[in-house]
C-alpha cells in the first residue's frame, strides 16, 4: 500500500483545531515537510501589483479583507515576482525589504497585526504616512491587514499624527465604497474578501484535482481497481453538477454578504474529498481509506454530507463558516412533493434511474431498506427514515441539473433559496447588459403585492402605497406614486433593476430625468440580495415565506420611505396636498387602479 504525501499535506487544510492552514508560512512549512508542491492558484492581481511597483510612478498598496483570504500569500507572490527570494522572505520577521528599479525600496508588512505592541509600529506609520502623502518618493509599502486592524492602526496615532486621522477617514470611505484608489492618497487598496469567490473555488478545485502529487497513487491497489474512497470523492467533486452547485452556493452566500475566504474554501474542498464519519479522525488518510474498503464501509465517506461538515462531531460544523453556508441554506430539510415522490416512489422511473439508482454507493442502494420499510408501513423508527431521506435530498441537490424553467425537479427546490438559480441568472443578465424582462415583471408583482396588501398581478409599474392613516382601513391604501418599470425617455421618474450596486450586485433603483429625453440618474436605490429576491419571488407565486417575511417587508417599507422622501425633496410629489391624494384599489381583473379620495378644501 502506498501512503500519499499529498493526502497527508491536504489533511493540514482540514477542519482541525491544530490545522496548519491558518497562516501562509505554516502552509509552506507543511508543503516542505511532506515534500509536495503547495496548493497555488493563479491571481491576476499579483501581476497587476508587481507591475505597479516596477512602474516609474508606483503607488503604495494595502491588501485588506478578513482572516484567511490570502493577503499574506499575495504579498509573498508579489515579493518573489519582483525578484525576492524565498529565503529572504522566510528570514523576515513580519517585515521584509526589497530593492526596486530606480534606487527605490519596497517595504512589505506581512501582517500589520503582528506589530500591535511592537515599538516598530510607529516607525512603520511614519514611513508609510510619508509615502502615502507623496513626500517620500524612494520608499513604498505593501501592507497586509484585516479591515478592523487597518482602521485601528491609523486611529491609534490620530492624536499624535493629525494626518493619520484624515488617512483613516479616507480609507474608511474606500472600504465602504469598495474604491481601489483615492485622489488624496498615493495608494491602491484591494479588499480580497470582495473578489469573486466562485471563481476562486473553481481554481482551487482545479489545482487540487490536477496536482501532480496524485501520481504517487499509481500502483496502489485501491486506486487501480477504482475503490479508493478518496479518489472517488475527488471525482465526484470534479463532476460538473456538484462543482457548479458548490460554486453557485458560494456566489449566493457572497451576495448575501457572507464571504468565504481562501482558507475556508480550501477547508471545504479538503473535507469533501477526505471527510469520513464515525471514525476517531474526521479526515481520511491512506491507512483509514484502506480500512473502510476492507470493512465494506465506504459509504461512511459521503462527499455530499461532507460538504455540510456532517462528518464532524454533532454541532461542530457550525464552528466553520464554509459548512454553515450550506447548512443555513436548509439543504436536506427543504423539499417538495415531486422530489420526495422521486425518492420514495421511484417515480418518474427515468429520472430515478438517471439520478438516484445510478449511484450504487450513496444513491438508491443506501436508501432502499428504509424506503421499503416506509412503503410497507412497518418503519420502526420514523426518525431513521427521515434522516435517510434527508441524506438523499442532500445528494440530489448536488447532482440534479438546474432547469431554466425552475420547475419542481430543479435542485434549488431543495434549499431555502428555491429561486437561487434564477437570482444568479438575473444577476448575470444585468451585468451583461441584458434585460431579464420576465423576472423583472415577477419581481414587480411581488413588490406591488407587498406594498398594496392585495393579490394584484400588476407587473408593469411599481405602486408605492401607504396605509390610509394609521389604520387597517378597507377604503384602500394611499398612493405615494406609481413608477413605470424601465420607463421611456418621456418618463421623468421610473423604476428599474440594474447591477450597479456595491460590488456589481443587483439593486432596485428609482431614476429621474431633469427633462424629457434627459439622462436618467439614480435618485434612490436598495440592494437586491438573494434573500429579498427570494421573498419577492415567493410572494409573486402566492406564498408567504414566514421565516424571513418580517425582515424583508421592513426592508421594503424603509425603501419606500426613502424614495418618497427623496421625491418630495425634489418636488416630484406633494405629500401634504390633500386635493392630490388618491386611493389605490384592486380591480376585478387583478390590476390596481387609483381614484381621487374626494377631499376638498373649505373656504
Amino acid at each position: 500500500m502506498n501512503a500519499s504525501p499529498l493526502v497527508d499535506y491536504l489533511r493540514t487544510y482540514g477542519p482541525s483545531a491544530s490545522s496548519d492552514s491558518l497562516y501562509d508560512e505554516h502552509v509552506l512549512k507543511s508543503a516542505n515537510l511532506h515534500r509536495v508542491d503547495p496548493i497555488e492558484v493563479g491571481s491576476s492581481l499579483v501581476t497587476e501589483l508587481a507591475d505597479n511597483f516596477r512602474s516609474t510612478e508606483p503607488r503604495n498598496v494595502i491588501l485588506t479583507g478578513t482572516a484567511g483570504d490570502g493577503k499574506t500569500w499575495h504579498c509573498r507572490k508579489i515579493f518573489t515576482a519582483l525578484g525576492g527570494t524565498r529565503e529572504t522572505w522566510d528570514a523576515g520577521q513580519g517585515l521584509v525589504e526589497l530593492g526596486l528599479p530606480g534606487e527605490r525600496t519596497l517595504v512589505v508588512v506581512k501582517d500589520l497585526s503582528e506589530f500591535h505592541d511592537d515599538p516598530r509600529q510607529e516607525e512603520i506609520l511614519k514611513g508609510f504616512l510619508e509615502s502615502l502623502m507623496g513626500r517620500s518618493t524612494n520608499t513604498f509599502y505593501l501592507v497586509a491587514a484585516n479591515d478592523g486592524q487597518l482602521l485601528r492602526f491609523w486611529r491609534t496615532y490620530s492624536q499624535i499624527h493629525p494626518e493619520a486621522r484624515s488617512v483613516e477617514a479616507t480609507i474608511r470611505t474606500m472600504l465602504k465604497e469598495n474604491k481601489p484608489t483615492d485622489g488624496f492618497l498615493r495608494l491602491l487598496m484591494h479588499n480580497l474578501s470582495q473578489k469573486p469567490h466562485g471563481a476562486l473555488f473553481d481554481s482551487i478545485v482545479t489545482e487540487v484535482m490536477n496536482h501532480r502529487g496524485w501520481s504517487g497513487c499509481e500502483g496502489c491497489g485501491l486506486n487501480d481497481d477504482g475503490r479508493c474512497p478518496i479518489r472517488r470523492n475527488l471525482n465526484v467533486l470534479s463532476g460538473t453538477e456538484m462543482r457548479n452547485r458548490l460554486r453557485d452556493m458560494i456566489d449566493l452566500a457572497a451576495a448575501n454578504d457572507t464571504h468565504l475566504p481562501m482558507r475556508h474554501i480550501l477547508l471545504l474542498v479538503v473535507n469533501i474529498v477526505l471527510g469520513v464519519s464515525g471514525r476517531k479522525s474526521v479526515l481520511l488518510d491512506c491507512t483509514s481509506a484502506r480500512s473502510l474498503v476492507t470493512e465494506g464501509n465506504e459509504v461512511m465517506s459521503n462527499p455530499y454530507d461532507n460538504a455540510l461538515g456532517l462528518n464532524l462531531r454533532r454541532g461542530e460544523n457550525r464552528d466553520y463558516l464554509a459548512f454553515s453556508v450550506f447548512e443555513n441554506a436548509g439543504i436536506g430539510q427543504e423539499t417538495n412533493n415531486t422530489i420526495d415522490t422521486l425518492l420514495i416512489e421511484a417515480l418518474p422511473k427515468e429520472y430515478h434511474d438517471r439520478y438516484v439508482a445510478n449511484d450504487l454507493l450513496h444513491g438508491a442502494s443506501l436508501f432502499e431498506e428504509q424506503r421499503a420499510r416506509y412503503r410497507r408501513g412497518d418503519a420502526e423508527d420514523f426518525s431513521e427514515f427521515q434522516t435517510a431521506l434527508e441524506t438523499q435530498r442532500r445528494r440530489l441537490f448536488f447532482v440534479l441539473p438546474v432547469t431554466e424553467r425552475n420547475d419542481e425537479l430543479d435542485p434549488w427546490r431543495l434549499s431555502v433559496f428555491m429561486h437561487g438559480g434564477s437570482y444568479l441568472r438575473f444577476s448575470d443578465d444585468l451585468r451583461a447588459g441584458r434585460s431579464p424582462d420576465m423576472l423583472k415583471s415577477k419581481l414587480v408583482v411581488g413588490l406591488n403585492r407587498s406594498y398594496s396588501g392585495t393579490m394584484t398581478d400588476d407587473g408593469t409599474s411599481v405602486w408605492f402605497t401607504a396605509p390610509a392613516g394609521n389604520t387597517q382601513s378597507r377604503v384602500g391604501r394611499v398612493l405615494d406614486i406609481e413608477l413605470p418599470l424601465g420607463g421611456t425617455p418621456r418618463d421623468i421618474v421610473a423604476f428599474d433593476f440594474d447591477a450597479k450596486g456595491s460590488f456589481d450586485r443587483p439593486r432596485m433603483v428609482v431614476t429621474g430625468r431633469e427633462g424629457i429625453r434627459g439622462p436618467a440618474k439614480p435618485i434612490e436605490s436598495n440592494p437586491l440580495q438573494p434573500l429579498l429576491f427570494e421573498y419577492l419571488m415567493r410572494v409573486e407565486s402566492g406564498s408567504l415565506p414566514g421565516s424571513f417575511s418580517r425582515q424583508c417587508y421592513e426592508e421594503l417599507r424603509q425603501f419606500r420611505l426613502r424614495v418618497v422622501a427623496r421625491l418630495s425633496r425634489l418636488e416630484l410629489i406633494a405629500l401634504d396636498d390633500l386635493k392630490e391624494m388618491r386611493i389605490v384599489r384592486l380591480d376585478n381583473d387583478g390590476h390596481l387602479r387609483d381614484e381621487s379620495i374626494g377631499v376638498t378644501e373649505q373656504a
